[in-house]
This record gives structure tokens, sequence and C-alpha cells, in this order.
């Protein structure tokens, strides 16, 4: 019987739901939960970074216009790093970090993946590497690593208050690095 009944509600299809899509432009429709929580997650910048993954052929297109960039591109292709645009300027200063951090995702993934059906609390497993993540307390993997390395101080410029005496201190010790 009860068999009977498990089957029957694995052949139900999964309702659809109402979505909206985007913060400042927004727009509505029906989708798949899956969709609308995969969609929901993306949106989230501080949550999911967009990264490429390059192929030899992007590279040979990039060397036309910025051999320099095309050479920091190869160094990425070659430790197949997934990165943004924004990394792949420091890329030569960061990569210890980013090879670990590649490391760490993958145990991180594998642990998530032997987890049993059901389970949805995150394994205990080393993300000290990754980038950014939420309360870290330097700039590594942020979008003003590279314009703080760029224009020094540029963070604490823009605040005021006791934030820009935190985002100075933070700066500083980003450039003593």
């Amino acid at each position: 019987m009860a068999l009977r009944i498990g089957q029957r509600r694995l052949a139900e299809k999964v309702p659809d739901v109402f979505v909206q899509f985007g913060l400042e432009q927004q727009f509505r429709f029906i989708s798949h939960p899956g969709v609308m929580a995969v969609s929901k997650l993306l949106e989230m910048r501080h949550i999911a970074r967009m990264r490429a993954n390059l192929t030899q052929e992007n590279i040979e297109g990039m060397k036309a216009f910025d051999p320099e960039l095309a050479r920091k591109a190869q160094i990425a292709f070659d430790h197949k790093l997934p990165i943004n645009f924004q990394q792949l300027e420091i890329i030569e200063d960061s990569l210890p970090r980013l090879l670990e951090e590649k490391k760490q995702l993958e145990a991180a993934r594998a642990a998530v993946a032997k987890l049993p059906v059901g389970t949805y609390y995150f394994p205990k497993v080393d993300i000290s590497a990754a980038r950014p993540v939420p309360g870290q307390k330097d700039l590594q993997g942020t979008q003003m690593e590279l314009a703080e390395l760029m224009d020094p101080g540029c963070q604490a410029r823009l605040l005021t208050g006791p934030a820009k005496e935190i985002a100075s201190k933070i700066a500083s010790k980003q450039l003593a690095k």
C-alpha cells in the first residue's frame, strides 16, 4: 500500500510557481521550483559570482587586443581555474589562494554529494581559502580588491563615520601583503 502511494507521488508533476526575477527591472513568470531557487541564488551577487571557464579559442582572441591579459588568461586555463575578469588582472598574486580555493571547493562538493537524500546541512569541511565569504575581514576576492590595489584608499574615501576607519585599516592590511 505504501509503495503504491509513493509511486503515485513520484509520478505527480511538481507544481509550477510564480517567480519574480530582477531587482531593478522586475518581471514575473511561472517556473519550476528548482529553476526558481537557482535563479534566486544567481541573482544574489554576494552568494554567487560569475566566473569564466576560458578556452584556448578565447585566449587566442584576446591576444589580438591585449597580449598581457591573454598571458594571464593562459595561466587560468593551464590551472583549469574558473575566474572572473577582475581576478584575472591580479591572478599572478592570488594564484596560490585560487588553487587552494579550488581544492577546498572540490572537497566540499564531494562531501555534499555523499550526503544522504533529505539531509540539508553543510558538512564540516575547510573552506578557509574561499573568497568572498560572509564576515571576511580582508578584501581578497571581493569587487573592491582590484580597485584598492589600483587606487589605495578609494574605499575609505567613499565611506563616512566609523566605517571609514575600518575600511582604512582593511586597505592598509591589504596593501601590506
